[in-house]
């Protein structure tokens, strides 16, 4: 097994602007991440952009933080680092994910 038993899987998902070959190819913009469940640590994540050096850098950004603790040094760390299209549905799958995350936990997500 690839993942320790315990972890979990959520999916955070944005819609990307029209301009995005992502919106044309998927009409959505996702990122599926594995989690500690008591830490929120991410194990790994994916998401379905074009290129792979793409899901590698946002790989980069994501692995070893917590959803639990990190969300806000994580989008700093996107809007100071990712300059594309998607920068803004990235972030908001984030937090998207963060909220399913803590909804599993049972925990209420933080109001917006």
């Amino acid at each position: 097994m690839k993942y320790p038993e315990h972890s979990i899987l959520v999916v955070g998902q944005a819609k990307p602007s029209r301009e995005d070959a992502i919106y044309n190819t998927h009409g959505e913009f996702y990122i599926s991440m594995v989690l500690e469940p008591d830490t929120g640590r991410i194990l790994d994540v994916e998401c379905n952009t074009i290129l792979e050096v793409t899901r590698a850098f946002v790989a980069d950004i994501f692995i070893g933080r917590s959803l639990k603790t990190d969300t806000a040094a994580i989008e700093q760390e996107i809007r100071s680092r990712y300059f594309a299209l998607t920068q803004k549905p990235l972030i908001a799958c984030m937090k998207d994910a963060s909220n399913r995350y803590l909804r599993a936990i049972g925990q209420q997500p933080a109001a917006r």
